[in-house]
């Protein structure tokens, strides 16, 4: 920076601030869409995407494009908390043996450090942490390895949609961690 520069103009070129309201208006978004993931209501979680909407996980793991092919997937995955709870098994185990990965868990997300970014006329991207937590009947809490996700909101007849989410796994392993381990 150069001697005498205005400081404050600096910042306000950096950093491009949102409204609270806009901000407590994405903090409700996601206050409405994680707990219908959590209840295993896909369909009316995947409403909240747009009909294309994506989800990757990155590194080395996969790309669901469309809400027809995620619910497929979610269907084969998110399983059931009543039912007995999962064997010690890797997400990536789960895909390739098509088997359930949340049997007998009641899964949470939890996320912080929300950054709110207008990218052009009704889109928003909006980057955060996360972290998944996945009790048992007995009580026991594992976590899944924290993320950065980066999201692509989009909004459709003053509503918003969740157009692409990509979830970035601080472990690079991490499709491979045994999901709660004893």
């Amino acid at each position: 920076m150069t001697e005498g520069a205005d400081v404050s103009q600096v910042s306000q070129t950096t950093v491009q601030r949102v409204t609270a309201d806009l901000y407590v208006e994405v903090q409700q978004f996601y206050a409405r869409q994680m707990p219908l993931l959590e209840a295993r209501k896909l369909e009316e979680f995947l409403e909240t995407l747009t009909e294309d909407g994506s989800i990757e996980h990155r590194p080395g793991g996969w790309k669901l494009e469309g809400r027809r092919q995620l619910l497929t997937e979610m269907q084969a995955r998110r399983g059931d908390p009543e039912r007995p709870l999962v064997e010690q098994i890797s997400a990536r185990e789960a895909r390739e043996q098509n088997v359930s990965y949340y049997d007998g868990l009641v899964y949470r997300y939890w996320f912080d450090r929300m950054h709110i970014e207008p990218a052009g006329d009704d889109t928003l991207k909006v980057r955060y942490q996360a972290i998944v937590s996945m009790t048992d009947a007995a009580g026991k809490v594992s976590f899944e390895p924290t993320t950065v996700v980066d999201d692509v909101l989009v909004r459709i007849d003053g509503e918003l949609y969740t157009r692409s989410r990509v979830v970035t796994h601080d472990s690079p392993a991490w499709a491979d961690k045994i999901h709660n381990p004893s």
